[in-house]
């Protein structure tokens, strides 16, 4: 009877102790290799007269009196476990050329022992992320790389040079960069994604990622810090994926001429010497989001004709602006002709906003 009592109170205490650890999981843990002790003392009497105690031991003990017992032990073991994510929820936008362009993410190890981490990426073409436009992954970024948070500031920065998780404490966050370097191609076209995936593998602590943990196999050890992989080992490698969106703007250029007269024609002049020559340069910015700034216009007068106009024109919104032609700019207004080249400077034009139009006019005659 004392037999089965004391059983089933042990069981009970298992259970229990079982249930309040993974309960309390989120707080911290017990660090490995921390030693559990404990060790049992008897009281008896015999014939009504109070005796010796006897404490306990692991391999048994007779012989009364404190002390004489061993305690009982085992070493708390090196549980893996982490956690990887997307820092910002949403596509991080950026532009063409744009430098230090970064994808964040944060790993922590919610572990009991200090552990490094094997950092890898991966860019996850033709896929679809959650919080991305339908079929979005259309390009592919060649020049990304990976760098962890130097400072802690949990902003990517210059100085940020670590490509892996040498060691990071148990209940500790650290923030993962993946960068665009040295910056963001010129060549990608507005409204374009690229989605890129992370991995990170718990590697052991002071090898810079390089040597990965193992996770301990045969009959327990109680007295060994042996290393357990939560969830069936699942939680020794995460992934998080996030996304670049492009955007920029959208220039559509288009090039006219028109002859407006000849000499000789009431209407419908033609393109005879003397005839004036009027080119239209339209630059239309079809982007829904992105101004073009600090727009500007080079083009070269048309061999066989001479620059007529004293003035280009540039019309923007229904507003008129000139600058004079001349053929040193001495005037400096950003507009004039010099050796056989019309230049048209972003002090005149500015910026054409999105889905704004601006015309650029000017005229020759044929020689």
């Amino acid at each position: 009877m004392i037999t089965r009592t004391s059983l089933g109170l042990r069981s009970a205490l298992v259970a229990a102790a079982a249930f309040g650890w993974w309960t309390s999981a989120s707080a911290q843990l017990t660090p490995a290799d921390t030693p559990i002790l404990n060790r049992a003392t008897v009281n008896y009497t015999v014939g009504g007269v109070d005796q010796e105690v006897i404490e306990s031991s692991p391999t048994g003990n007779t012989t009364p009196g404190a002390g004489a017992g061993v305690d009982t032990e085992f070493r708390v073991d090196n549980l893996v476990d982490l956690t990887l994510s997307e820092a910002s929820g949403t596509a991080t936008v950026t532009s063409p050329g744009a430098v230090g362009a970064a994808l964040a993410f944060t790993v922590t190890n919610t572990g009991n022992a200090p552990q490094g981490y094997q950092l890898t990426l991966s860019e996850d073409v033709g896929t679809t992320l959650a919080f991305g436009p339908a079929d979005n992954e259309d390009i592919g970024l060649a020049n990304l790389v990976i760098r962890v948070d130097g400072n802690g500031n949990g902003t990517y920065d210059v100085a940020d040079t670590a490509t892996q998780i040498d060691v990071l404490n148990p209940d500790t966050t650290i923030a993962v960069f993946i960068v665009a370097a040295p910056s963001v191609p010129l060549t990608l076209a507005n409204a374009s994604f690229a989605n890129v995936r992370l991995q990170a593998q718990t590697a052991v602590p002071n090898t810079n990622g390089a040597t990965l943990q193992a996770e301990t196999v045969g009959v327990n050890n109680p007295l060994l810090v042996e290393v357990v992989f939560a969830d069936d080992g699942e939680d020794a490698t995460e992934n998080a994926a996030d996304q670049f969106e492009i955007r920029s703007a959208a220039l559509l250029i288009t090039k006219t001429q028109t002859v407006i007269d000849d000499g000789f024609s009431a209407s419908d002049p033609r393109a005879i010497p003397g005839a004036i020559v009027e080119y239209l340069i339209e630059i239309e910015n079809t982007s829904a989001t992105t101004d073009a700034d600090a727009v500007s216009i080079e083009d070269l007068v048309p061999a066989n004709t001479t620059f007529l106009a004293t003035q280009a024109v540039v019309i923007t919104g229904g507003v008129v602006a000139t600058c004079t032609g001349d053929n040193n700019d001495a005037d400096t207004d950003g507009c004039g002709v010099a050796g056989g080249e019309l230049t048209v400077g972003p002090g005149v034009i500015g910026s054409v906003g999105a889905g704004d139009t601006v015309t650029v006019a000017f005229q020759v005659t044929i020689d």
